[in-house]
């Protein structure tokens, strides 16, 4: 390009093309690749936890069987496992490795279970988070898929219409979410950051005043992540089971699913019973 005997005003304005013309420009970072190790790991023969009867079985070849076992209530006269489908692959921790959403699917007796299950890529191997991402029983519609999205893994499932629906046509109200890790807990992560439990409107109906603040988590334990920071609700909405007068403290449990009202917002998560009601109740 000629730049010389131009206007000194166009001389300025065109140094900078002179001096850059046909200087590519620096291509954008690319993000680190993943890794995709957890590919190489066979889940259809490794130990498993299963949640519906809280107790561990090792698959071989995709299933195990066991003859009757009083140890396993539910799965009268025997219990078959087998994998649900090819697992899905997507970082849900963020750490880099890619992790895995795998199904389990129980029969026995009068159960049938499904439940998928993240498993974590770590130190060269993968581990199995123990709380389920999506459960199904033997009233509940099948879960409709489990696929790997960005972050995480979404899950599309159906919930039970409360006081409407029965245990023979199962759950007709569609429900759509993602879940990821967070320290290690399987979390929401859209359409709202909570637990993997729902706290449906229609259920979840009686108001409570907390005595103080309360803290929300997204899982029944001390150790699970906070939804948010504590705060002082206008009210908790609880189901009818968590102020039964013919339940005890104890046989209400230590923690209530609650949605906490604030304002005109409505947020979803587990709280310590002992700061949802006074201590004499």
């Amino acid at each position: 390009m000629r730049c010389l005997g131009w206007a000194r005003v166009a001389v300025v304005a065109l140094l900078g093309a002179c001096s850059t013309a046909g200087v590519a420009k620096p291509a954008p970072p690319s993000a680190p690749a993943v890794s995709r190790e957890i590919r190489t790991f066979d889940f259809g023969d490794t130990e498993w936890y299963d949640a519906s009867v809280s107790q561990t079985v090792r698959l071989a070849d995709g299933t195990a069987k066991r003859s009757d076992d009083t140890a396993i209530g539910p799965l009268e006269g025997g219990g078959h496992w087998k994998l649900a489908g090819p697992p899905q692959y997507s970082d849900a921790d963020g750490d880099g490795d890619e992790d895995a959403a795998v199904g389990l699917l129980t029969s026995g007796g009068q159960s049938v279970n499904d439940n998928w299950y993240i498993w974590l890529w770590q130190d060269g191997t993968a581990h199995q988070v123990r709380q389920p991402i999506a459960s199904s029983t033997r009233c509940d519609r099948p879960i409709e898929a489990v696929t790997a999205v960005s972050g995480g893994f979404e899950v599309r499932a159906f919930q039970f219409q409360f006081d409407a629906d029965t245990c023979a046509g199962g759950g007709v109200v569609p429900i759509v979410y993602v879940v990821g890790l967070r320290d290690g807990w399987p979390v929401r992560l859209r359409p709202t950051y909570g637990p993997i439990a729902t706290c449906d409107p229609l259920r979840l109906t009686v108001p409570v005043r907390p005595p103080g603040a309360v803290q929300l988590r997204v899982a029944a334990h001390e150790r699970a992540p906070v939804v948010e920071a504590a705060y002082r609700y206008d009210r908790l909405l609880v189901d009818d089971l968590a102020v039964s007068p013919f339940l005890s403290r104890a046989e209400r449990g230590d923690w209530v699913l609650t949605l906490a009202v604030r304002g005109d917002a409505r947020i979803c998560g587990w709280a310590h019973a002992d700061q949802v009601f006074p201590a004499t109740q």
